[in-house]
This record gives structure tokens, sequence and C-alpha cells, in this order.
């Protein structure tokens, strides 16, 4: 939930889709198989105007969207899985309202290290979170971001991240953008940024889905 809300909304492209290949790893040999059910992961995000839609793939485990309506204030989330398909239609307020009101403790060295990544000049960023973890970030000033989650170590840059590391309890995840699209075609976004709940998806509240299995 961190990663799909942390990148919603863009300033500078007005409309746009950018896709990331998620490469999954682990030192850990107990992990083998969780990583392999994880090969072929990968991330896209979608924006036009107000809006802007998150969409996960994480291999044969799960997928999960998150759509945004920043002039509503709407939020819909579908997941899809083991557990089935599931809907959540809520706003921004009530996603709010669960989190707390403690400093995150990031801290942000912007280094002069440069590559280019998809086209775009990209600088390095290195966070540290409060425990000492150390996270290496390739940001570009070209693609600004608003976050929607201001805890999270994406929201600390100066600009949109095109290839990050994460660690998810015991894996390695490498995000490494593969494509910008800085236009979206009328099918896309008639289809991508309708707040409908697709049929055969079972609704439930946010407070419902925030409990599944420790999601």
């Amino acid at each position: 939930m961190t990663i799909l809300t942390s990148v919603m909304s863009f300033a500078q492209l007005k409309e746009g889709h950018i896709s990331y290949d998620i490469e999954v790893s682990s030192d850990d040999e107990d992990m083998a198989m969780a990583v392999m059910m994880f090969n072929g992961s990968s991330m896209d995000l979608y924006f036009s105007d107000d809006k802007a839609r998150t969409e996960m793939d994480m291999g044969a485990m799960m997928s999960m969207s998150t759509l945004i309506d920043n002039a509503t204030g709407e939020v819909l989330i579908l997941m899809g899985g083991m557990l089935g398909d599931k809907a959540v239609l809520t706003t921004s307020e009530e996603m709010k309202v669960n989190e707390e009101e403690e400093d995150t403790g990031y801290k942000v060295k912007l280094t002069k290290e440069k590559k280019t990544i998809a086209g775009y000049k990209c600088k390095k960023a290195i966070v540290t979170d409060s425990e000492g973890n150390e996270m290496e970030y390739w940001y570009t000033e070209d693609i600004k971001t608003i976050s929607t989650d201001k805890k999270s170590a994406i929201s600390q840059l100066p600009g949109l991240a095109l290839e990050y590391s994460t660690n998810q309890q015991g894996m390695q995840m490498l995000f490494t953008v593969t494509k910008v699209e800085t236009s979206l075609d009328k099918e896309t976004i008639s289809t991508k940024f309708s707040m409908e709940i697709p049929e055969g998806y079972e609704e439930m509240t946010y407070e419902e889905f925030g409990s599944m299995g420790g999601m």
C-alpha cells in the first residue's frame, strides 16, 4: 500500500503512462520459493488532469490497483489474488484518519552522481530511515511528484524516482522504469480512470481491507 499510494499524481506532465519492471531477490535461501512466485512483477502509473492510477502486478502472488481522483478525494482500490477479487471505494480523508502522526525519521542525502534512465537525466539520492537502513534512489527533476503519502521515502525526493530499491520482509525489490509515455488515448483515459467497481468484485470497507492478512 505504501508503494501504491506514494506516487499518485504529477506536476509538469499533464498526462502520461510510466511503466516499471520489478526485480525481486533475496539472500535468504528459505525465501527462494516466494521470490520465484514474484517473477514477472511490474508496476504501471497512469495520470491525467486530477486523476492518477497505480497498477501493481506481483507475479503469481497478487495484483492491486489504486485510483485517486484529487478533485473529489475519491479513492478506488482493486485487489485480486488468492483471497478473490476485492474492491474498496473510499476517500483520501478516510485513509488519512488511519495514519499515525509521527516523524518518519527519513534523512535524504542528494549526491552529484548522475545517469540517464529511459532518456531522462537522473540524479542519485540516498535515503536513510530511522533504523539506519540506506535506500538508493535515482530521480529525475523533469517529472515532479505530489505524494499522497507524506511519510514515504519517495515523497522526500525533488523529482520522480525512475529507479529505486526497497526491502520488504527479507526480499529486495528493484524498480526500474522501462517506458515513459507523455500522452494517453481516449480509450485508456475512459477505462483507467473509471470509478465504477468492475463486475465480479466483492465490495468492502477500507477498515475491512486494512485488516486483511495484515495488509
